[in-house]
């Protein structure tokens, strides 16, 4: 496609049409496909000298069980946030994208989308390429590494994504938004897609990992004693186009509500997480719990989880987690008489 020709009418409507599709496919196809890329991370990630577990978060954490089972509702606020990219749009549909041909010059210098986008002058800011692909269906996946060997898990995990495929919207995004639309559009048509989607993967520490969900009951008791909204920063060390600190910290909070989803992690970790969610979900109502969640996400998530299907996802899963002190005292009987 010739830079005459790449308009912005032309890419924000192959990104809306993308994600959108992807949206409406609710299919077992799709969660089939979706737990082929979270198992692949797992694997990959299993061969890592320092791996201590992997967790996952966000989409499609907070519809599906532990099991990964359970159906895909449509998300209807994704599908608004895709058509306002549209409006947006319609005022500079006519204008060339600028950002194609400063990315084919520039972008193989760039440390990451935020360095030069984000301070550029000459395209509005709902329509640069960091918020284009923002509206990409990804997965965000976390390694837990062992204390202080970040460095490590960072340089085999890196090789290890690398040779299999598995890469960030942010390693190529003119890549992503045709990855995506063919995965959606193969999907559509009910059929299973070879690639990977985009992943965002992160990496924490084991005993960071272990305090926040040992600290997260207190904080949500201190934070409704003093009237505050519950905070606890997360802060890992994220594989864009390179290893990077993000600006801005994460809120455990939201994402432990939400959509927290652990896999082969140590049994002390296991157990304090156990223990952890049976303290919040009978000191809080789960809807004092969905509430506390609402606080804690960002403006899209907070418009996302107003989907009725979510509130009843999230209120189940807190109903299992009251179910939690009995499997614990279960298994330190069982530990007990061996």
């Amino acid at each position: 496609m010739s830079e005459e020709n790449f308009t912005i009418e032309k890419m924000i409507q192959k990104v809306e049409k993308a994600s959108s599709t992807f949206e409406k496919t609710n299919t077992e196809l799709k969660r089939k496909f979706l737990i082929w890329n979270i198992e692949a991370f797992n694997i990959i990630a299993s061969h890592v000298s320092v791996n201590k577990g992997t967790f996952g978060t966000g989409y499609p954490f907070y519809v599906l069980d532990k099991n990964l089972e359970g159906k895909l509702p449509i998300i209807s606020e994704q599908i608004r946030y895709n058509r306002e990219l549209i409006r947006n749009g319609e005022p500079f549909q006519k204008s060339i994208w600028l950002c194609k041909p400063c990315l084919d010059r520039k972008y193989s210098k760039m440390p990451d989308l935020k360095k030069i986008c984000k301070p550029c002058p000459n395209m509005i800011d709902k329509l640069k390429p960091r918020k284009l692909i923002n509206r990409l269906p990804d997965l965000d996946m976390w390694l837990i590494c062992e204390d202080g060997k970040i460095e490590i898990a960072e340089n085999e995990l890196k090789k290890l994504l690398e040779f299999y495929g598995m890469r960030p919207s942010d390693k190529d995004p003119m890549k992503s938004i045709e990855d995506i639309s063919e995965i959606s559009e193969m999907l559509k048509n009910n059929i299973i897609p070879k690639i990977f989607l985009p992943i965002d993967t992160h990496i924490v520490e084991y005993s960071e990992i272990k305090k926040l969900i040992k600290k997260l009951p207190e904080e949500l008791r201190e934070s409704k004693k003093e009237g505050r909204k519950p905070y606890l920063p997360i802060h890992p060390i994220s594989y864009r186009k390179q290893w990077q600190y993000d600006d801005e910290a994460y809120n455990f909070i939201y994402d432990y509500l939400s959509a927290f989803t652990a896999f082969n992690i140590q049994d002390d970790l296991q157990k304090e997480l156990e223990n952890s969610r049976y303290m919040v979900s009978t000191e809080f109502e789960s809807e004092e719990l969905f509430q506390i969640l609402l606080n804690s996400a960002t403006i899209s998530n907070n418009r996302r989880f107003h989907t009725p299907e979510l509130e009843d996802i999230f209120i189940e899963k807190v109903e299992q987690w009251k179910m939690l002190k009995n499997k614990s005292e279960k298994n330190d009987e069982d530990e007990i008489s061996r």
